[in-house]
């Protein structure tokens, strides 16, 4: 029997996850979305709005809160072609420790963050735009769908920012072995890798 869920928060992984990403932002949906629909597992499916705390350095280190309640970051530390990977760590839950505090300033290279900045993410976001002028708080709305086949998930998401709604198709495997022979099977590398951090920079931050 096929499992599918509403993805929570109550399912997301705990410890830090590691994995190679590909993701396009197509005008409209390319012929592998469609070959995704129909021939991969849905895995599950999810609404939700982030709010994400861009800086200059988000296209290789990435803050946000999850759903507006949960601090991660997403460090990408190498690339394998037009594959990216990146690595996720989860903050703890609010109210965060001084060392967490210190370890978030660092993330977002600003300075030293005061203890009540930790006490939820209401005193973090008011915090940051009140002190730290290089963090933009921007709010991101999801709608996703997941999917999996062998050793890649696939993301099928319509993500709204700037007033509009834009595509985006995601690939993510453990292996860049696993990401190459899904990428060729669906036939989109010919698009350009961007991921959410490089596109919202695009947009939200002046250029250097």
């Amino acid at each position: 029997m096929d499992v599918f869920q509403i993805i929570s928060e109550n399912t997301q992984r705990q410890t830090p996850q590691s994995q190679f990403e590909f993701r396009i932002w197509p005008h409209s949906w390319p012929a592998a979305a469609s070959q995704v629909q129909k021939s991969w597992q849905l895995m599950g499916a999810e609404r939700r709005s982030d709010i994400y705390l861009l800086t200059p350095h988000s296209a290789d280190r990435l803050v946000k809160l999850r759903a507006g309640t949960r601090l991660e970051t997403k460090r990408r530390s190498y690339d394998c072609g037009p594959l990216q990977f990146w690595t996720n760590h989860l903050y703890p839950v609010f109210p965060m420790p001084r060392l967490a505090l210190r370890a978030l300033a660092g993330d977002l290279s600003v300075d030293p963050l005061p203890p009540e900045f930790g006490l939820s993410p209401a005193h973090l976001v008011a915090g940051l735009g009140a002190s730290a002028p290089t963090v933009l708080p921007l709010t991101v709305r999801k709608s996703r769908l997941v999917f999996s086949k062998g050793n890649s998930r696939a993301e099928l998401c319509h993500v709204a920012m700037f007033g509009q709604t834009r595509l985006s198709l995601a690939i993510e495997a453990p292996d860049p072995d696993s990401a190459f022979r899904t990428i060729d099977s669906l036939d989109i590398g010919d698009m350009p890798n961007r991921s959410y951090g490089e596109m919202l920079c695009l947009r939200a931050l002046p250029a250097a």
